[in-house]
């Protein structure tokens, strides 16, 4: 091919050795875009260039004719040079890279050419020259890497260490990644699969991971050098490494949020039994305890003195109850994951009279009225309403004025049922509205009764029901505590 183009710009068109047929496919050949042919003198002056290195060079392909290679590519002619010697001389110059401006206007270009001799009658009469514009794939290939280092950055910075492998076999890892299992720099870990480090109980769940291309979060635990063992959080990701598909892999250290599962778990554990030996070994002597003071009572021939006592003494047991009552539900519904609650199909208006007429009987000067409205039917564990309805009448009796009526309304609605506790004779500042709620909180001004649980567990049995429990101040007077609660609680 080189021979005949020579024969052709040497000897003139009517000489041209190939045939007439072959002529059209000949030049369609050396003007196929996307590469650029040169066919050159032993001077190296171009004697034919097609379109595409015209284009290349910023020039037309008549005014290349001749002129020397400095003149015509100042910026490469340099690098070109040895090259064009080498096929000069007889060699075959395949893929050779070279960096440079052919035309000012397009800027420096990232090219690939290619030489051979060119013969004509057997003798060396010039070079061929072809030159691939390859700057858009070593662009590409430079962002590539760019995604790939700032991939690497943001993996160093959200985990604990992270490594590239494929199909289990480890391609590359970061110095934390190496440093996690023990090994001093990373390429002690490169070439080895992943098994090595897995401990034996979790291979097989590793290699369903692997087998299937999971991209979920998975927990596992590795071996060190050192042969300690080392609890990880997995997340893997397919991403494209050096041209082909492999799998990121970044891990956590939950060594720290495992010893401290472990110790909750144990902390957990000893709480519940505290609990237990709490409520069994207290119940039984207070219950025996209530148990002989009302058979004291029921007898007779006691002196009025010892009649006061021992209702003292009943009355004592019965706060003491109460208190552990209380400080059992609190410790549940704080450090135990909430109250237990037993729903079953109940009238509110049946648990709430009972409450009402329990403390008329040990309020019997207080002024107790109970208004019904609506629907009252709904699914509650009717023993924790029962106490929620106690514990904000309690409140009102204790804290409101002795002459001031407490009122008790119950108003169904198509979502729920409210339970509006109302004292007439009870004002709370507005700003105490906030913490009137909190744990242990007891007012000086009245007598102590029970260890200031009651408004804190009110609102835990209505959270428990997915309700909600509030106080506001009255316009016309007096303070009132509003219980809001689904006919069904919450699962």
């Amino acid at each position: 091919m080189a021979q005949s183009l020579l024969h052709r710009y040497s000897e003139g068109p009517s000489s041209l050795a190939a045939p007439e047929e072959v002529r059209p496919f000949l030049g369609a050949l050396l003007q196929a875009a996307g590469c650029g042919v040169a066919l050159l003198d032993r001077e190296f002056r171009p004697l034919w260039v097609n379109t595409a290195l015209a284009t290349l060079s910023g020039v037309e392909p008549r005014a290349h004719l001749g002129r020397p290679l400095a003149e015509l590519w100042p910026h490469v002619a340099q690098a070109l040079s040895p090259l064009l010697a080498r096929a000069l001389a007889g060699e075959d110059v395949v893929e050779a890279p070279l960096r440079g401006v052919l035309a000012p206007s397009a800027g420096e270009k990232h090219l690939r050419v290619g030489l051979s001799p060119a013969l004509h009658g057997g003798a060396l009469a010039g070079v061929v020259l072809w030159v691939r514009d390859e700057s858009e794939r070593v662009l590409e290939e430079q962002r590539l890497r760019a995604r790939e280092s700032h991939m690497r950055s943001l993996a160093d910075v959200a985990c604990d260490g992270h490594f590239l492998h494929d199909n289990g076999v480890v391609l590359d890892a970061n110095r934390a990644m190496a440093q996690l299992l023990g090994y001093a720099t990373p390429s002690e870990m490169i070439g080895r699969h992943l098994a090595e480090y897995v401990a034996p109980e979790f291979r097989s769940q590793v290699g369903l991971v692997l087998s299937r291309g999971l991209e979920t979060p998975y927990e596992v635990v590795v071996l060190r050098r050192d042969g300690q063992r080392l609890p990880l959080e997995v997340l893997g990701r397919f991403v494209t490494w050096e041209g082909r598909q492999v799998r990121l892999a970044a891990v956590w250290d939950i060594s720290t949020r495992k010893a401290a599962e472990e110790r909750t778990a144990h902390t957990e554990q000893f709480r519940n039994q505290l609990l237990g030996v709490v409520d069994t070994e207290m119940r039984g002597p207070l219950q025996s305890i209530q148990h002989g003071t009302h058979t004291l009572q029921q007898m007779g021939g006691l002196q009025d003195v010892q009649r006061t006592l021992v209702g003292q003494v009943a009355h004592a047991a019965r706060r003491m109850e109460r208190m552990l009552h209380e400080l059992m539900d609190f410790t549940r519904a704080r450090l135990a994951g909430g109250l237990v609650l037993r729903p079953e199909p109940a009238e509110l208006d049946a648990v709430v009279s009972r409450v009402v007429e329990e403390r008329r009987r040990t309020h019997p000067r207080r002024a107790l009225l109970v208004e019904l409205e609506g629907d009252l039917r709904g699914h509650w564990d009717t023993a924790r309403l029962g106490q929620l309805a106690d514990h904000l009448l309690g409140n009102v009796l204790q804290h409101g004025q002795m002459d001031a009526p407490v009122t008790v309304r119950l108003a169904g609605s198509v979502g729920g049922v409210t339970l509006c506790v109302h004292s007439h004779g009870l004002t709370v500042a507005a700003e105490e509205h906030s913490s009137l709620f909190e744990p242990f909180r007891r007012e000086r001004a009245s007598p102590p009764e029970g260890l200031g649980l009651g408004l804190f567990l009110a609102r835990q049995i209505a959270l428990a029901h997915g309700g909600k429990l509030a106080v506001e101040s009255c316009a016309q007077g007096g303070v009132r505590f509003i219980a809001w609660l689904p006919r069904e609680p919450a699962h």
